[in-house]
């Protein structure tokens, strides 16, 4: 077999499973980015919005419009901080917590249909693989980096390739 095929089907399988991620947050009535989003404020209440941009490593207009979404649907609420009223503290409503569960039920459901019929044994092979594999094409710029800004670099690199002549 070819290498190039193996790529292709794991190329193939996460354009597939992001299609069915976002068919599942939908039914949980969340857009893309918002589970995340939520879930931070979730595991850091009264953070703020620039906390929440860093962690997601987007602009913080992008988490203003991002987090005006969610508190007008009634997801997360603002506090004012009481030593800094320039300040607003984040915090998940009762709503907000019930759109997290119904969204990490959807994600669960989805993997476990991913990877049901693998015992295991072959899971811990499969996840080593993963890891070798990032490692060999890792380097010191990236190979520290989260998820959320793995998915910046390869964002940024695809609009300034599209930008060259």
């Amino acid at each position: 077999m070819e290498l190039h095929e193996i790529a292709g089907a794991m190329r193939r399988l996460e354009l597939l499973r992001k299609i069915r991620v976002r068919a599942a947050i939908a039914g949980a009535g969340l857009h893309a980015g918002q589970p995340m989003l939520l879930e931070f404020i979730g595991r850091h209440p009264g953070c703020t919005q620039r906390e929440c941009a860093e962690e997601l490593d987007v602009t913080a207009a992008s988490a203003a419009v991002s987090l005006k979404r969610l508190e007008k649907a009634g997801l997360v609420r603002r506090q004012p901080d009481p030593q800094d009223a320039r300040c607003n503290r984040l915090y998940v409503t009762a709503e907000g917590e019930r759109r997290i569960g119904l969204s990490r039920s959807a994600m669960d459901a989805l993997d476990s249909e991913m990877f049901s019929g693998i015992d295991p044994k072959e899971l811990e092979n499969f996840k080593a693989l993963c890891e070798k594999m990032f490692d060999n094409l890792a380097d010191e710029s990236t190979r520290s980096l989260n998820i959320c800004k793995l998915h910046r670099a390869a964002h940024d690199l695809i609009h300034q390739s599209e930008e060259e002549p």
